[in-house]
């Protein structure tokens, strides 16, 4: 059963978890974060996880309840019905994540881990799992020998990300520490490899 909750105007159209990737192993505390659509009609409240225990690297830590994702629509009376709640697929919470103009979300990377686990995972305007990669989905092994690795990470992409198509906003392209760009289709989770030149820094 859907609820109705009246919540003020769209804040933020674009999460970003983790304000810079530089920071290497200092990771500020998780927190509660909305992503709003780019329209407004849509958003996801994602809720930190405790489950620190199964992120690489923190072998016996605590362990316990995996980030959650609340969808929201907006209605015709200017109040967002809840569409679902569901588990995600970070321990803690993801890094990056992004909500298309139809509902879809698409997260990137785990907190304190980022490169391990599931490195990209996309939902549906429901919160049902279209496709989710780890990065040896992603990269031939001797490319993923190349990724720059720290205490808990494997820093394998780029600031950049957003929509090959901004005015449809079915198709999310982000860019990786090799100088190529991956290309996600949300409807269906196909990814595509683009090779480039120009390394991030």
């Amino acid at each position: 059963m859907h609820t109705s909750r009246r919540l003020p105007a769209p804040l933020v159209l674009f999460l970003t978890f983790l304000p810079s990737l530089a920071a290497g192993d200092q990771w500020p505390a998780a927190r509660v974060a909305s992503v709003f659509s780019a329209d407004g009609r849509h958003f996801v409240r994602i809720t930190p996880g405790e489950s620190i225990g199964d992120t690489v690297g923190f072998v016996g830590a605590p362990r316990g309840a995996y980030a959650r994702a609340e969808f929201y629509a907006r209605q015709a009376d200017r109040s967002y019905t809840l569409m679902a709640d569901v588990r995600l697929k970070n321990p803690v919470a993801p890094v990056d994540a992004l909500v298309n103009n139809a509902g879809y979300l698409i997260t990137f990377d785990n907190w304190h881990n980022a490169g391990y686990g599931h490195v990209v995972a996309i939902y549906g305007s429901r919160g049902a799992v279209i496709a989710t990669y780890e990065l040896e989905r992603l990269y031939p092994l001797e490319r993923l020998a190349q990724i720059r690795t720290s205490e808990s990470s494997r820093w394998w992409r780029c600031s950049a990300l957003g929509y090959v198509d901004p005015a449809k906003q079915t198709v999310v392209y982000v860019t990786e520490r090799l100088g190529g760009s991956f290309i996600f289709e949300l409807a269906t989770g196909r990814f595509e490899y683009r090779p480039g030149k120009a390394e991030c820094q």
